[in-house]
């Protein structure tokens, strides 16, 4: 494990997937908040401490990447408060949120994404791919606009789901694609179609 300085608000943390092993934590628990990530990412912050002199007293964002097939990125960015820094901090908004417009779910099992997608309102820009990985499924969702809509589908998709950090990137290389394009719209004309009476 290794801590590079950026600069005062940036800091990298590499660390390999052997040393992910060692502390029984897997690939996809790196994508997702759970209990282990959360006790490694303060130990991380804690030797960036002592290593970089790198002290998280503000608000910060975080962003875990695979650097290489046996190496993962951490990079923490305090969120500065200075004038100067507003602009940063603009500029970073935009590009996470450039990131944001795409959401992506697990579910433990193929039921559960067949029940949430089936409740879903309509979006007539929505793009989705399912993909499997590790035994998870996970939804990823794009063009889903703003407002009321938005919320009831987040609303029903928490239900059933989770939502995780992670990318149809980063799926796209280490997953299995299920269904690549309209996944919301043919897993319900294949499952959720009303029944004739």
């Amino acid at each position: 494990m290794r801590v590079q300085k950026v600069n005062e608000h940036t800091i990298r943390i590499f660390i390999s997937l052997t040393e992910l092993t060692d502390r029984d934590i897997t690939m996809a628990d790196l994508f997702q908040r759970s209990a282990k990530t959360e006790q490694l990412f303060w130990e991380l912050i804690a030797q960036a401490r002592e290593e970089v002199e790198f002290n998280l007293d503000q608000p910060f964002w975080i962003q875990a990447t695979v650097a290489s097939n046996d190496e993962f990125v951490i990079t923490i960015m305090k969120q500065e408060e200075s004038s100067e820094g507003s602009a940063k901090e603009k500029q970073v908004r935009k590009t996470s949120k450039g990131r944001a417009i795409e959401s992506v779910y697990v579910f433990a099992d193929f039921e559960d994404v067949i029940s949430a997608v089936g409740r879903l309102p309509e979006f007539s820009q929505l793009r989705s791919a399912l993909f499997k990985f590790e035994e998870e499924y996970y939804l990823v969702l794009s063009r889903m606009g703003t407002g009321k809509k938005r919320l009831l589908a987040e609303a029903i998709l928490d239900e059933y789901g989770e939502i995780v950090a992670t990318t149809g990137v980063f799926l796209s290389e280490h997953g299995k694609s299920i269904i690549p394009v309209k996944a919301v719209q043919m897993l319900n004309a294949s499952f959720n179609q009303p029944s004739q009476s």
